[in-house]
């Protein structure tokens, strides 16, 4: 269990991949059903913007709390698929 949660540049890497990954998709299906919508971020939203936007006003929203636990989501997921892999292959 302990090896799951072990930190390593190659887990962090892949959490990082697996982050943009899954909010690139997440955004791009968003952006194809709701036209005025624009989202980061997966399972979590952390980034949201909307248009179109007035002049002056601010028409976007951060969550910095949802963005770290996107990350510590995406860095547990990442240590399981290593796990297993490395699991397999002895």
């Amino acid at each position: 269990m302990k090896a799951i949660f072990a930190p390593s540049l190659l887990k962090i890497i892949l959490a990082f991949l697996l982050l943009v990954l899954s909010s690139i998709l997440w955004r791009t299906y968003i952006i194809s059903t709701i036209s005025d919508t624009f989202p980061w971020g997966f399972p979590l939203q952390f980034y949201l913007a909307w248009g179109p936007c007035p002049p002056g006003e601010i028409c976007s929203e951060t969550n910095s709390f949802f963005l770290v636990l996107d990350l510590v989501f995406w860095y547990i997921v990442s240590g399981l698929v290593l796990s297993a892999f490395t699991r397999i292959r002895r």
